[in-house]
């Protein structure tokens, strides 16, 4: 089952323990397959490279820097939708209809308000697990 996995719920599992990491540990046992686009990947590499200067935890980064290139299902997105209400947030919409995701999985408002998009079900990590 292909899903798209908004920056914050990626970074929170990789981070913290919680309902994220599970997320987390679903896609690395192939449980799910994350699917991302390049814009996705580059936020996904620089919040990490970030989050891990501010905890100390450079670890992680050399790690998940090198993981996730190779794990995520690299989409290409052809057609660009401008639904969001915060227009950086509309990469992810776009990634998930390109790839025929069931969910995009966020804790993001600007994205949960939506619900759904086509065939595209717009998720927290909770409800996720619950309906997974």
């Amino acid at each position: 089952m292909n899903v798209v996995i908004d920056t914050n719920v990626m970074v929170s599992g990789i981070f913290w323990a919680g309902i994220p990491l599970k997320i987390i540990r679903y896609w690395m046992n192939d449980q799910i397959q994350a699917v991302a686009s390049e814009d996705i990947l580059d936020e996904y590499l620089k919040t990490i490279e970030k989050t891990s200067n501010l905890t100390g935890r450079n670890d992680l980064y050399d790690y998940w820097r090198f993981v996730i290139p190779k794990k995520a299902q690299l989409i290409r997105v052809q057609k660009m939708f401008h639904l969001c209400r915060d227009p950086s947030d509309n990469k992810f919409i776009d990634c998930a209809i390109a790839a025929k995701a069931k969910y995009l999985i966020s804790g993001d408002q600007d994205l949960l308000v939506l619900k759904n998009v086509m065939y595209v079900q717009i998720i927290t990590p909770k409800h996720f697990l619950e309906v997974f």
